[in-house]
């Protein structure tokens, strides 16, 4: 089925050209541009059996082939999430999207850092600053990326829209969006068991089952569990390791038709991460300067397997519970009345140690600083969706409203103190640090959004022109305030107002059934807020990117192969950029840039089925990010600024082949990711390594068993242990380590995996 939550109508044609048993499976795995899975598209033909199957997209609110949507966009469907391992955000780390990047926070491994074309979010733990890539999650829009960490529940694909999605997407959008989109209840008796082993002790279990309907409901529920030992060892004995997790959750939907026209799903979820950050290495010293280094510590230029000290380390929680319900009303065949309602709770705490990398060495002075800290947050959303089709018009309008209130609260003292020499320590007992909390806040936002878009196609060129135009008018309201500081009363405060409208107008042309171009402007905005890390929690703007972009997409050799390529421009105006205080990096603060930055890009899509059985695809982006120097807020001194997460170069090749076993089939895969290197900070020159990673995954499917069917496969990531650094940064200044330190990404892993489904 290719109806989604709340924004598919509800007659969807069916995937129009069949395709083979193969491409079901290969048309729709990754590197982008891959086809969600087309099960419904494979009908005997055989003269057919080697194309590509469509893509089916909600990019623009409606059901519709994505060579026919203007947008650039990456698809990773059923299959595609299956064969790369993929069943959280945290598995995209390695860049199998190229124009994506996504990196866990360093303290809280949930809390990720997200980026696309070159524009990234800043810090994502601060409650009054918002994220630049919009999230929605079976059309329920997330405010924070707080506890993103844990599995998502059996997923139909993933869409990534590139560039800013402001129209349609909403605020919060201006590098693009992440639109999510999990399988409904099929009303009918079905099970899928998932078990799978892997090193590192990693064990994970999943079930999904769909029980008959009763009464025209249709009831589906979800299970998952997994966990992992740490990739790095603590010394301490009964602390947690670092790169460890505990992971669970809970899925429950219903689905009732009271009539024809009529549909209304209920989902409940509910789940759990308890995570540990990944270890923070010594790696060299920042050239031209002394370390402030203990006599027992030594560099760590490579990824280790023991830390250089033990520590109490606990695994930093995140807790995640939701209710949404869709209603959709077909009011004839070419109009659609749709609601979507929302209610989501979050507690998210942090807890890290930094064994030193921070803080540098002093004689009998205090380290081991245990960064602990508490995100709670809660939201209410509200969707109208009005979605038509006319002879010559096809058209969506809506309305949007948003209610968040969230509250966090950081301590973070010494756990240790050193001896005259640095040889040896002793247990600070109690913690050394003051009157907790160092800083607490509260933030609360009221969004409110009237959006609409329509496409004309004109009676002339043979109806190959198709002319869109749309806007979103959004209206902000922020407050918040900083209520302690060292334990006592705070009277900082600060407020946010806005009022936009955001245009976007596209021409795309059909030059032929299976070609087509087009040219898109549009505006995005981010909203303004305040950084709950400043000291004087002064108040910033918000960010505007007006892009230009053109592509071309195609389908060529009878559908055996597809390319698309898109070329863009992005003014970015009045940049949120976040600057640490100097000698204590874990207070900054956000100010707007007053010249615009400069974004240049090129991606390209291509995918290829030569023989039956094979399909090979490739992806490339190429990002030139300009951003211009800026003046340190707390130095006055002119500073240069990079764009982080955002390599020159990035892509990833990807090959998928087939064998039949008599009524078995053995699935063969393997992807590869190439990024150039990149900063993961604005305020940092420092970059990570390049990096070439290889993955692959053999998999024995469809073996008879009584009444269902069995899937073994083998799978490894990473496979030659390729290092490089996740996060990067010079911790220079007076009182700290001045060192460089680096988080590397996970090594190799592996596993086995069986599936059964009845």
């Amino acid at each position: 089925m290719f109806t989604d939550y709340g924004i598919a109508p509800a007659s969807v044609r069916k995937l129009g050209r069949p395709v083979s048993a193969l491409a079901v499976i290969a048309a729709a795995f990754s590197c982008p541009a891959y086809a969600q899975d087309a099960t419904e598209a494979a009908q005997a033909n055989p003269e057919e059996e080697a194309g590509l199957g469509e893509i089916i997209v909600t990019a623009q609110k409606r059901a519709e082939n994505s060579q026919d949507t203007p947008i650039s966009i990456s698809v990773l469907g059923e299959a595609a999430l299956e064969q790369q391992g993929i069943s959280g955000f945290q598995d995209l780390v390695n860049g199998a999207i190229p124009a994506l990047r996504i990196a866990p926070t360093a303290g809280r491994p949930s809390a990720l850092a997200i980026t696309m074309r070159g524009i990234a979010s800043g810090d994502p733990t601060s409650i009054s600053r918002d994220t630049a890539i919009g999230i929605y999650v079976d059309g329920v829009y997330l405010g924070r990326v707080q506890g993103l960490g844990t599995e998502l529940f059996d997923l139909e694909r993933i869409e990534v829209l590139r560039g800013p999605q402001g129209t349609l997407f909403g605020r919060n959008a201006v590098g693009g969006a992440l639109n999510i989109i999990s399988k409904r209840p099929t009303g009918e008796f079905g099970v899928e068991v998932k078990a799978g082993l892997r090193n590192y002790d990693g064990r994970a279990w999943e079930a999904h089952v769909n029980l008959p309907s009763f009464a025209g409901i249709s009831v589906k529920l979800d299970g998952v569990v997994s966990r992992r030992d740490g990739l790095v060892d603590n010394p301490l004995a009964g602390a947690w390791d670092w790169g460890q997790y505990r992971k669970e959750g809970f899925r429950g939907l219903a689905e009732w038709e009271p009539a024809e026209n009529v549909n209304l799903l209920y989902s409940f979820d509910t789940s759990r991460d308890r995570s540990t950050p990944m270890y923070m290495h010594f790696q060299q010293r920042i050239p031209g300067v002394v370390p402030a280094l203990p006599p027992i510590f030594d560099f760590e230029p490579h990824r280790v397997d023991r830390a250089r000290l033990g520590v109490p380390l606990a695994p930093s929680v995140a807790k995640v519970s939701g209710h949404g319900l869709t209603a959709t009303w077909d009011v004839n065949d070419s109009l659609t009345l749709r609601s979507i309602t929302a209610y989501r709770e979050l507690s998210q705490t942090q807890d890290d140690n930094d064994i030193g990398h921070q803080i540098g060495y002093r004689p009998n002075g205090n380290f081991a600083r245990n960064s602990t800290a508490r995100v709670d947050q809660d939201q209410f959303s509200q969707e109208l969706q009005l979605v038509g089709d006319t002879a010559r018009l096809k058209y969506v309008t809506g309305a949007f409203y948003f209610d968040e209130d969230a509250s966090d609260s950081a301590y973070a003292p010494f756990l240790y103190r050193w001896n005259a020499t640095g040889t040896a320590f002793t247990v600070n007992n109690p913690p050394v640090g003051g009157a907790p909390p160092d800083r607490a806040s509260v933030n609360h936002v009221i969004s409110r959004a009237l959006f609409g878009q329509a496409t004309w196609t004109p009676p002339i060129f043979g109806d190959r022109l198709h002319l869109t135009a749309g806007a979103r008018y959004t209206q902000d309201r922020k407050r918040g305030a900083i209520t302690l500081i060292r334990g006592l009363p705070s009277p900082l405060t600060y407020t946010f107002r806005s009022n936009r409208l955001d245009p976007t107008f596209t021409a795309a042309y059909d030059i032929s059934d299976d070609i087509n171009a087009y040219a898109k402007y549009n505006v995005a905005y981010r909203s303004g807020g305040a950084q709950s890390r400043s000291p004087t929690f002064r108040p910033f703007g918000e960010e505007e990117v007006q892009a230009w972009e053109i592509g071309f997409k195609s389908e060529f050799l009878d559908r055996r192969a597809r390319l698309n390529i898109a070329a863009y421009t992005m003014d970015y105006r009045n940049l949120q950029i976040g600057f640490s205080v100097p000698g204590n990096p874990s207070a900054s603060d956000t100010i707007n840039t007053d010249v615009p930055a400069r974004i240049r890009g090129i991606e390209v899509d291509l995918t290829v089925a030569p023989v039956e059985r094979l399909t090979l695809a490739g992806s490339y982006s190429y990002t030139d990010a300009k951003i211009p120097p800026q003046v340190h807020p707390f130095t006055g001194a002119t500073t240069l600024v990079s764009a982080p997460f955002t390599p020159d170069h990035a892509a990833s090749i990807m090959a998928d082949y087939s064998i039949p076993l008599g009524a078995m089939d053995l699935l063969l895969h393997a992807d590869a990711n190439y990024s150039s290197p990149f900063t993961t900070a604005a305020s940092t020159f420092v970059e990570s390594h390049a990096y070439f990673l290889v993955n692959a995954r053999a998999t024995l499917a469809d073996i008879p068993i009584d009444s269902g069917v069995l899937s073994v496969a083998l799978w490894g990531k990473n496979l030659f242990n390729e290092e490089f650094e996740t996060f990067r940064f010079d911790f220079a200044g007076a009182g700290l380590s001045n060192t460089r330190t680096a988080v590397f990404n996970e090594p190799r892993t592996f596993g086995v995996e069986a599936k059964l489904v009845f």
